[in-house]
């Protein structure tokens, strides 16, 4: 199959799904304020599910708006400072503003085809810093792991201080799997582990794996450059930045909506992390899952269903939508220019 056409059919079916999700919630969210209204005496003629989507966002505080803007910018700025410095472990020297552009083009290329971010931003920096792609892939491999590694204590804090709500969470969703259905995955993952070692000494001898492996060389001297870090602490400062700033972009969201923004840092906490897990979703920008998810932490703090699908569109639409666009947008327009008269350092 073509690339390209796979390409297409992959947009399509991704946004096929995320669009599906979301007109489900649409649905359900329309049919609970149909009886929102018919409750509350509001003639059928006023009640509208898109007017109130759309009054509510007429009356968001547009200052904490901007603020979600720039908390996503300084959380890109620390990660390309980070990402100069695994290249810098490698003996790669790499200009800020392409780093911080590549970043920029990766999340646009994600609302397009989920997960193509990450090939997109390899190859913008391959192209103007003239690095082999397997090594510019291996380091964003390890930038991917050290925010999977993040996350997961992200998580792990999160719980221990929404514990009553992660309980309720579990207890709803999660407590009525079988512990044979749990154990099953692994099982055959084992199963395979083991026939692959077993068999390993006939398909290294194989030509296409031989091929495979040396470009894998490259990429993990991208995964390894880690260990040559002049300067751990400042590595996991940039890092803790980026979280930080990921953060106040769902802080400054629930600020500006007036139901949600008495929420509390550690309340906002909790819900950044439903709405992070609703982005794994393979949907463009977290269309749908991140609606669904956002709006079910919402809903263990007191939160109506209505002003949460408010409240997932309004975060969506600024702090995944906009700023992807507007900021990937203008890094495709002024990455060539910059790079037009831009002489390349050379590598150490």
């Amino acid at each position: 199959m073509p690339k390209i056409l796979k390409s297409v059919l992959q947009f399509i079916l991704t946004l096929v799904l995320g669009l599906g999700i979301f007109y489900w919630i649409y649905n359900s969210q329309n049919a609970a304020y149909q009886i929102y209204c018919s409750q509350n005496n509001i003639l059928p003629e006023n009640c509208s599910l898109i007017s109130k989507i759309a009054h509510d966002f007429g009356r968001v505080n547009w200052f904490f708006i901007f603020l979600i803007f720039v908390s996503f910018v300084l959380s890109n700025v620390f990660r390309a400072f980070r990402w100069q410095m695994i290249f810098d472990s490698m003996g790669i020297k790499v200009q800020f503003f392409n780093s911080l552009g590549s970043i920029f083009t990766a999340y646009f290329a994600n609302l397009g085809i989920p997960r193509s971010g990450e090939l997109v931003r390899a190859g913008f920096i391959s192209k103007y810093e003239d690095i082999p792609m397997d090594k510019s892939f291996g380091t964003i491999v390890l930038d991917r792991i050290v925010d999977m590694s993040s996350m997961c204590l992200l998580l792990l804090l999160t719980v221990f201080l929404q514990r009553n709500v992660f309980s309720s969470f579990y207890d709803q969703y999660l407590s009525e799997t079988s512990l044979i259905q749990k154990l099953i995955p692994i099982a055959v993952l084992l199963i395979v582990a083991v026939i692959v070692f077993l068999t390993r000494k006939v398909w290294m001898q194989w030509n296409i794996v031989k091929k495979i492996m040396e470009k894998l060389q490259g990429f993990w001297s991208g995964i390894i450059s880690i260990k040559n870090m002049k300067r751990p602490w400042l590595f996991l400062f940039h890092t803790i930045m980026v979280w930080l700033f990921f953060y106040l972009m769902l802080f400054f969201a629930l600020k500006s909506f007036p139901p949600t923004a008495n929420i509390p840092p550690a309340a906002g906490l909790a819900i950044y992390v439903f709405g992070a897990m609703g982005m794994i979703v393979p949907t463009p920008g977290g269309i749908g899952s991140y609606h669904y998810l956002t709006m079910l932490g919402l809903s263990y703090y007191g939160i109506n269903e209505i002003d949460a699908f408010s409240f997932s569109n309004i975060a969506f639409f600024t702090a995944q939508f906009a700023t992807n666009i507007i900021l990937g947008i203008l890094a495709l327009i002024f990455l060539p220019i910059f790079n037009a008269n831009y002489k390349r350092v050379e590598t150490i």
